[in-house]
C-alpha cells in the first residue's frame, strides 16, 4: 500500500506537472479567450489537488512526530527484527545465561493461532493471568508474519495515532497486549478497528478471561444509560475478533515438549505443574503471591505489601494504566492499619518501593514499572483478592484520577454497589463534560432516590446539546424514565411516544436502542397502571425480540423477564410462574446457575410463589437464594438486601418474627449506609420492625 506521505508528493508533483502541461497545450493549441478558460478550470483543478496533496504531506509529518511518544519501540518496526519480548508485555522469567526468557515450548493451539493470523482480522488469545497468551502471540507473530510491521499503542490515548499509522502502513500487526486496556473512552471503536482492517493489517490482541467475561451477555443486564452504550461499543469490538483460548494448565503434549526443552529453568518448573502451569510457574507467580502474603509480618515488609494492596485496588477500581507510586504512597497506610497488628512497623517509603519492585529470582515483580515513577501490579495479582475495595480508597482515588478516568472508576464503583463513590465518580466526569456523563450521573440520582434531582440534570443537559447529536436520545429516555416518577404519567408516556417516533425514524424499528424504547416505554405503561396494554405490548416485544436477536440472547430472555413480571403484576400470577419457570430453565442452560439474572429469575419466582398463597414453600426458596446470592454477589450487593428484606416478611407470614426481625435488621443497616440513617427507606423499614416487635410482645402477653 502506498503511503499517505508517497500519495501527498504524487498529488502535489502530479499536479504541479499537470497545469504546466495543460497550460502550454492550451497556449499553441487554442485561441487566447478559450486557452484562459481552460486554464483557469485547470488551474482551480489543480489547485484543489495540489492542497489536498501537501494536506497528505503534512499529515505524514505529524504522523511520524507523534509516533516515538505514542508506540512501543518508537515508531512500526519489521516484525522480524523484533528481540524483546518483554517490551510488548512478556513477563520475564528468571535471568539466566539464556536471557530474560525462556526458550519457547510450542502449545496445542499453535496451528490454529497461526492459520488465523494468516488469515488476517481481529485475533485474539484469551485465558487466565500468566497463562502464556502474550509469548505465545509474540512467537506466533514473529514466525508468521515477519515481513510486516509491528504498531504497539503506548495507551488508550494512543489509539488513534496508532491507527493512522496502521492505515497508512497497511501491511501491519497493531499490537493490543491486555486489549481491555485500549477500550472504553477515546479508545478503540469498531469504526477504528474497520479502518485498520480495510487497510489490510492484522490486529492481535490478548485478554484475561476475567476481562472477556465482563462483556458476556450475563453482565449486560446490570447495565444502564450510557454505560450499556460503552459495554456495547466495547462488544462490538470484542465480537469481530476470532477468539482462540489457551488453558492455563498444559496438556500432557504440552509438557512432554516442554520436558525436552535445554532450559534450566523450564526442567525446573516442571516439577511444580501438578499445581500450576508452567507459564505461571515461570513468571513466578505463586511465588510472588505467597511473597506478598509472607511480607504481613513484623520482621517483613507491611508497607510493600500495602503499596501492592493500592495498587491491585487501583486495577480492580477501573484504572487499568499505571499509576503514580505517590498515589500508592498515599493509600498505603488505610491497608497497614486494617490489618489491626499494633507491633507492625512500616518501613520506609523507598525502601517498600524497592521490595514491591525487585523481581522475584530476577524476573517479574509484585509492581511492573513503567514510565517514570509510575507502576501497575502485576495481573496474577487481582484474581487473588475477593475483599471489596475499601470506600475510602475509592474517595482517593477519585481525588486523584482525571475526569475521564473518573467515568471508567464509577462504572467499576457501581457494579460493586460502592453508591457514593459512583455518582461522586460520575459527578466529577460530568462537570468535566466527559462524554456519556451526564447520563450516568442521572441514573446514580435517580436510583438513589432523587429522580427530580436526575430530571433537573438531564434537561439542562438536553438544553445545551444539539437535537441531532446521538446521545440526546439516550438521554432523553433517561428523562422520560424519571419523570414518570416525579409527575404526571400522560407527560412521561408522550415523551416515550415521541423518542420512540424519532427513534424508528433515525436508527429504524429494529435497532437495539428502538427496541430497548419501546421496552422502557411498556414498562412505563406498567407502572402508570395501563397494565391492560402494558402486558400485550411486552409479549408483542418478546417475539419481536426472538426474531431481531435470536431465542438465546440475553435481550430476549430480559424481555421475557419483564413479559413476565408484569404479567404477574396485572394479577395473572399463576400464568407470570409458568413464564418464570420457563425463563429460569432457558436461562440455567444459556448463561449458567450462578448468573445474577438466574439469581434474579429465581426471586420472582420466590416472591410470586408467596403471592398464590404458598409462604411456607417461598421461605424455602428465599433461604436457599439468600445463601447462592451472598456467595456470588456479596453481602452487601442490593439484591442481597432484597432478598433479606422479603425472607423478613415470609418468615413473619409462616411465624418466625425472631427471624423476621433479624433479615430486617439487615436491610435496615444496609439501607442506612446506602441511603442515610434518616432516609424514608430506613423510617418505613423502622415501622416495619416496630409492628414486628409489637406483634411479638402481643404474642407473650
Amino acid at each position: 500500500m502506498v503511503s499517505r506521505r508517497t500519495k501527498g508528493w504524487l498529488l502535489f508533483t502530479g499536479a504541479t506537472v499537470l497545469g504546466a502541461v495543460v497550460g502550454l497545450l492550451a497556449a499553441h493549441l487554442l485561441g487566447d479567450r478559450l486557452a484562459g478558460a481552460v486554464t483557469g478550470v485547470v488551474t482551480a483543478v489543480v489547485g484543489v489537488l495540489g492542497a489536498r496533496g501537501r494536506t497528505l504531506v503534512d499529515r505524514g509529518a505529524q504522523l511520524r512526530d507523534e509516533l516515538p511518544d505514542k508506540v512501543l519501540g518508537g515508531g512500526p518496526r519489521p516484525v522480524r527484527e523484533l528481540d524483546d519480548p518483554v517490551l510488548l508485555g512478556v513477563h520475564p522469567a528468571a535471568r539466566d545465561d539464556a536471557g530474560q526468557v525462556p526458550g519457547y515450548v510450542a502449545r496445542d493451539v499453535d496451528d490454529r493461532l497461526a492459520d488465523a493470523l494468516r488469515g488476517g482480522g481481529f485475533v485474539l488469545l484469551s485465558g487466565e493471568s500468566t497463562a502464556g497468551k502474550t509469548r505465545m502471540a509474540y512467537e506466533a507473530m514473529r514466525r508468521e508474519l515477519p515481513d510486516h510491521r509491528l504498531v504497539a499503542p503506548a495507551s488508550r490515548d494512543a489509539v488513534r495515532t496508532a491507527v493512522e499509522a496502521a492505515v497508512d502502513l497497511g501491511r501491519c500487526v497493531v499490537w493490543l497486549d491486555d486489549v481491555e486496556r485500549y477500550l472504553g473512552v477515546h479508545g478503540l471503536t469498531l469504526p477504528l478497528l474497520q479502518r485498520m482492517l480495510d487497510a489490510g493489517a492484522v490486529v492481535l490482541g490478548t485478554i484475561r478471561v476475567a476481562e472477556l467475561d465482563r462483556f458476556g451477555a450475563r453482565h449486560e443486564a446490570g447495565l444502564d444509560g450510557e454505560e450499556r452504550a460503552g459495554w456495547r461499543t466495547a462488544r462490538e469490538v470484542l465480537r469481530l475478533a476470532t477468539e482462540i483460548p489457551l488453558s492455563r494448565r498444559w496438556s500432557e503434549l504440552e509438557l512432554e515438549r516442554a520436558s525436552r526443552s535445554t532450559d534450566g529453568r523450564i526442567r525446573s518448573a516442571l516439577r511444580m505443574t501438578d499445581a500450576f502451569g508452567l507459564a505461571e510457574l515461570l513468571a513466578d507467580g505463586p511465588e510472588l503471591a505467597r511473597d506478598w502474603h509472607n511480607a504481613w509480618r513484623r520482621d517483613g515488609h507491611p508497607h510493600g505489601a500495602a503499596l501492592v494492596a493500592a495498587a491491585v485496588d487501583c486495577r480492580r477500581a477501573g484504572l487499568s494504566d499505571p499509576v503514580p507510586l505517590t498515589l500508592l504512597a498515599e493509600m498505603a497506610p488505610h491497608y497497614v492499619d486494617a490489618r489491626g497488628d499494633t507491633t507492625l512497623r512500616a518501613e520506609p517509603l523507598d525502601a517498600a518501593a524497592q521490595w514491591a519492585t525487585t523481581p522475584a529470582r530476577g524476573a517479574s515483580s509484585l509492581l511492573l514499572p513503567a514510565d517514570a515513577d509510575r507502576v501497575l501490579a502485576f495481573d496474577y495479582l487481582i484474581d487473588l483478592v475477593s475483599e471489596p475495595v475499601p470506600l475510602p480508597m475509592w474517595l482517593v482515588l477519585l481525588d486523584w484520577c482525571d475526569p475521564e478516568q473518573a467515568l471508567d472508576v464509577g462504572r467499576a464503583a457501581r457494579a460493586v454497589a460502592r453508591f457514593e463513590a459512583s455518582t461522586a465518580a460520575f459527578r466529577k466526569a460530568a462537570e468535566a463534560g466527559v462524554a456519556g456523563a451526564n447520563a450516568e450521573l442521572a441514573e446514580a440520582i435517580g436510583s438513589g432516590g432523587d429522580p427530580e434531582g436526575a430530571v433537573a440534570l438531564l434537561t439542562e443537559a438536553l438544553v445545551g446539546m444539539s437535537p441531532e447529536d446521538p446521545e440526546t436520545l439516550r438521554l432523553r429516555g433517561a428523562l422520560a424514565r424519571f419523570t414518570q416518577e416525579v409527575t404526571e404519567p400522560e407527560v412521561a408516556r408522550r415523551m416515550f411516544a415521541d423518542l420512540l417516533a424519532d427513534c424508528r425514524a433515525r436508527l429504524g424499528p429494529d435497532h437495539p436502542d428502538t427496541l430497548a424504547v419501546r421496552l422502557q416505554a411498556a414498562i412505563q405503561l406498567g407502572k402508570a397502571r395501563v397494565r391492560d396494554e402494558a402486558v400485550p405490548r411486552l409479549a408483542e416485544l418478546v417475539e419481536d425480540h426472538t426474531r431481531v436477536y435470536g431465542p438465546d440472547h440475553h435481550e430476549t430472555l430480559r424481555a421475557r423477564h419483564v413479559h413476565a413480571m408484569w404479567t404477574a403484576r396485572h394479577g395473572k400470577r399463576s400464568r407470570a410462574l409458568e413464564l418464570f419457570s420457563g425463563l429460569l430453565a432457558d436461562r440455567i442452560r444459556v448463561q449458567g446457575p450462578d448468573h445474577p439474572n438466574v439469581l434474579s429469575t429465581r426471586f420472582q419466582i420466590a416472591v410470586w410463589t408467596s403471592g398464590t398463597g404458598k409462604p411456607a414453600r417461598a421461605f424455602e426458596l428465599l433461604t436457599e437464594l439468600l445463601s447462592d446470592s451472598v456467595r456470588v454477589l456479596g453481602e452487601h450487593h442490593p439484591h442481597t438486601a432484597s432478598i433479606h428484606y422479603r425472607l423478613g416478611l415470609a418468615a413473619r407470614s409462616v411465624g418466625r418474627v425472631d427471624l423476621a426481625a433479624e433479615h430486617l435488621g439487615v436491610v435496615r443497616a444496609e439501607w442506612a449506609r446506602r441511603f442515610g440513617p434518616d432516609s424514608e427507606r430506613v423510617q418505613a423499614i423502622d415501622s416495619t420492625i416496630e409492628k414486628l416487635s409489637d406483634a411479638s410482645t402481643s404474642t407473650v402477653d
